[in-house]
């Protein structure tokens, strides 16, 4: 559509014969229409022009480290003179990419990628510090050493952002050429992207409206009904149809792709893979930490389980929310009873008066672009000292402690309730290591949202090492997709023929993502025969999406090494260290196939290249020393050995291997130095105490010895 468009422009015709998707859709829905044009999602992306390029292009020049960038126009095109420790090279422009708070710039580079530049336009106004050049890092250096630098595939806008800016996008990347052929409908977020010409009776604006109406009068109309002795709406009328929403997780959510483009009446898991409630993309509590989205935070909040859709709170076509300020949240709570002082306890029209800085937060990403929590949470004081976890009381009173603020929720809404399992789930999250039964129980506990309970199943691996079929089995058959997707992944924990027997019914789930799943752990267990050419299908188009960086290649290598084609798997390993070479895991799984293989020249060879391009990386270091232990150069694996814990102190492994080596090597009174000075560093620490009791037994030195062996006592207390 797009480049059709184009060439009517330049043969003349008349583009009043040749509509946009928009402008089709808009000839029966004007203000729909209308309302689109006012939205962010008509503006997501659009070709670079005098029109839609916000930002400063009269030979204004920016710089940032050692990035120096000069901004001008010629022949009505825009172009970017770039200089990063080398001579200039001068861009053009070729695409804008979104508009507010920041516009970003998109670069064409070589067979079909393009890229984001490091430098955006804060669009902003004046007084609000904006109407300026602002690097997307603005804090941080990055070298184009660094995976995150903005030619590498982690900027690239094919794979990373491409199918969320704009309708019917196809990512068409093709492995063997290392190239993508993207292609779309239209070029922003247009009509498509959410209605299929389908049935979309169910995507109406139900607007939820504040009403004394009785129940009587209420039956029918389908709405939200706010009693007159109600505190809270409660829906009433037909069951509501939310599936529609599905179509809105598709972009706003953190997901892996299994399909080649986004269908509006496919299944958000048939199409995608949604990341759980790990840390740290959230806090242990479930509150956003890093860019998430919204998928993650509404399926937690007690809205979305009450029915609560997007479009009761946002116009389905501007995307804006239908009322600003409390307005907003009175379409459905009293405002006599939460609109009022005695609940939120701040002077009428402050800041603290809004409900959502108490119970919406928001963070600010790219620096400048301030995004809600959207789990609509009470605010929890008396989690922060404990978890760590943020409170909404504390960001704004940043100055007082978390104590006074404690004190203060107490005196206005008196202690705050412990809920078990929600108290249970966040040590959980926390790092505490719970027994089969009870894992198994919070698991299954439905007092928590269904994607708690998936999360739950994720974590099972960190606290025990096999789970008995009886409790495999309901997991399996859990209602929720997203805890049998859960179950499918970590289903090796179960006795391999019991496993088989409860993978061979996922194959056959309702959903691609569970399908997928068990499919790749049917292959890790020997068992490919058993998945039907159907699956096995979508499990390799499910692989093919992100082959154009490095954890796609990892993946697709474990998957054929997994059916014992070891060719495939090392061409797969290839590929991924020379599309993304600073992703470290391909060059360590690479070597340790070449090992396995017997041959040692080539492993010596990949991690020495492994090490030159990495050289700040932890884990190149610690396998370079394991090798060297094996070709029996303790000396220099000392020195690689250490240089991976100076890198990362936290990491246990390489304190403990380093301690090791130093014994060995006769200086095992440096190692209890180390493992005394960094013990308290680390997660783990049982076995490196242990091994500073030994060492210090075995020394004789008396004063190390009564350390290590009182900080085993502390740890055997509690």
């Amino acid at each position: 559509m797009f480049r059709l468009f184009f060439l009517l422009i330049l043969i003349g015709i008349s583009l009043n014969s040749f509509a946009s998707e928009a402008q089709q859709c808009g000839a029966c829905h004007q203000k729909e229409l209308t309302d689109w044009l006012d939205s962010d999602h008509s503006k997501a992306m659009n070709v670079a022009t005098d029109k839609t390029v916000l930002g400063d292009f009269n030979n204004t020049t920016f710089e940032h480290f050692n990035q120096k960038a000069t901004f001008y126009k010629q022949d009505n095109k825009f172009f970017i003179k770039f200089q990063e420790n080398k001579k200039p090279i001068v861009y053009e422009v070729a695409y804008v990419f979104g508009h507010f708070p920041l516009q970003e710039y998109l670069i064409k580079t070589e067979r079909g990628k393009m890229q984001v530049f490091p430098f955006a336009w804060d669009s902003r106004d004046k007084l609000s510090g904006g109407h300026r050049w602002y690097p997307i890092y603005p804090d941080e250096e990055i070298s184009s050493q660094d995976r995150l630098h903005w030619l590498q595939p982690l900027q690239n806008w094919n794979g990373m952002c491409a199918d969320c800016h704009s309708s019917g996008l196809r990512r068409n990347y093709d492995s063997e050429k290392d190239s993508f052929s993207t292609e779309w409908n239209e070029i922003n977020v247009s009509c498509q992207s959410c209605h299929d010409h389908i049935d979309d009776s169910h995507y109406t604006d139900n607007v939820p409206t504040l009403t004394a109406l009785s129940k009587s009068e209420q039956k029918g109309i389908g709405n939200w009904l706010l009693g007159k002795d109600d505190k809270i709406a409660s829906w009433n009328g037909p069951e509501r149809d939310n599936s529609f929403m599905e179509r809105c997780f598709a972009c706003h959510s953190l997901r892996t792709p299994l399909t080649n483009g986004i269908s509006p009446s496919e299944p958000f898991l048939s199409q995608f893979k949604p990341a759980l409630l790990a840390t740290p993309q959230y806090h242990v509590d479930g509150q956003i930490q890093d860019e998430v989205y919204v998928y993650g935070s509404f399926l937690q909040s007690k809205m979305f389980e009450a029915g609560v859709n997007c479009n009761d709170c946002h116009n389905p076509h501007t995307a804006k929310v239908k009322v600003e300020g409390n307005g907003l949240c009175l379409q459905c709570h009293k405002a006599s009873e939460y609109d009022d002082i005695k609940h939120h306890h701040h002077e009428p029209n402050t800041q603290g008066s809004q409900c959502v800085n108490c119970h919406m937060p928001a963070n600010t990403y790219m620096g400048v672009d301030k995004r809600r929590d959207h789990s609509f949470r009470i605010p929890a004081p008396h989690l922060t000292d404990t978890f760590g976890t943020p409170n909404a009381c504390n960001s704004c009173h940043n100055d007082k402690s978390t104590q006074w603020t404690l004190d203060s929720v107490k005196e206005w809404h008196g202690s705050p309730q412990f809920y078990p399992a929600e108290m249970q789930y966040i040590s959980l999250l926390s790092g505490e290591n719970l027994t089969p039964n009870s894992l198994f129980s919070l698991a299954k506990n439905t007092a928590l949202p269904d994607i708690k309970r998936a999360t739950v199943v994720s974590l099972f691996p960190a606290s025990i090492q096999n789970l008995a079929y009886k409790y495999a089995k309901m997991l399996a058959n859990d209602e929720s997709a997203l805890v049998r997707l859960a179950f499918a992944d970590i289903s090796f924990l179960v006795d391999k023929h019991r496993r088989i027997e409860l993978l061979k019914a996922l194959i056959a789930d309702e959903y691609k993502a569970v399908r997928v799943s068990a499919a790749e752990q049917l292959i890790a267990s020997g068992e490919v025969a058993l998945i039907s050419t159907k699956v096995l299908n979508e499990l390799y188009e499910a692989t093919q999406q992100s082959l154009w960086r490095g954890e796609g290649n990892l993946n697709a290598s474990l998957i054929q090494a997994n059916q014992g084609n070891l060719e495939k798997a090392r061409a797969f390993l290839e590929a991924g260290i020379s599309r993304d070479p600073f992703f470290v895991p391909n060059y360590i799984n690479l070597a340790n196939l070449y090992r396995s293989l017997g041959d040692s020249t080539s492993e010596a060879l990949l991690l020495a290249k492994g090490l030159d391009t990495n050289q700040n990386s932890s884990l190149m270091h610690y396998a370079e020393g394991k090798r060297l232990i094996r070709s029996q150069d303790l000396q220099t694996a000392i020195m690689h050995f250490t240089a991976a814990n100076n890198i990362d102190p936290n990491n246990s492994n390489y304190l403990y291997i380093l301690s090791l080596a130093l014994d060995k090597a006769g200086k095992t009174a440096r190692a209890v130095a180390l493992l005394k000075s960094q013990t308290s560093a680390v997660v783990s620490t049982f076995e490196l105490l242990q091994l500073g009791l030994n060492f210090s037994q075995k020394l004789g030195l008396r004063a190390e010895y009564a350390y290590f062996r009182e900080e085993l006592e502390k740890i055997q207390r509690q």
